[in-house]
């Protein structure tokens, strides 16, 4: 039932990306989906969390989830060395994500947006250690 939760999630921050905002809510979304979530449920999201943002914006069908995958592959593989829940990662993830997206599929670095995306998921993250640290002291 999550599953569904967060693919309704998905496919409203992607309506909103194809309608008229800037920042790729669907990448944070995927990157903060495959901190918190199982491997395998995480890789079914973020293919489909792609599928969604490319029937959106008309691009070509799978571009997105390729580049999900490979965001959410390289966040596992790191996530056994780094500790992952870490807001600088987190911040740093979405940053180099956002800014590599930009120059695969708009053709330019735009730092801009990346430097606004990274200061967002930093933020999440605080809020994200936060509530996981309080809501631990809540159950001991």
């Amino acid at each position: 039932m999550k599953q569904y939760l967060i693919l309704l999630l998905i496919l409203f921050f992607a309506l909103l990306q194809g309608a008229f905002l800037p920042s790729n809510l669907v990448l944070l979304t995927v990157i903060f989906f495959t901190i918190l979530g199982e491997e395998k449920t995480a890789f079914l999201v973020t293919f489909f969390s792609g599928l969604f943002l490319d029937l959106v914006k008309g691009v070509y069908l799978g571009s997105s989830s390729a580049y999900f995958l490979l965001i959410s592959g390289l966040l596992c593989l790191y996530a056994s060395k780094f500790n992952s829940r870490q807001p600088l990662f987190l911040a740093s993830v979405a940053f180099l994500g956002q800014l590599f997206w930009g120059k695969i599929f708009q053709d330019f670095w735009n730092f801009e947006e990346a430097l606004v995306l990274g200061i967002f998921a930093f933020v999440l993250g605080l809020i994200l250690k936060n509530f996981l640290i309080s809501s631990q002291k809540i159950r001991v």
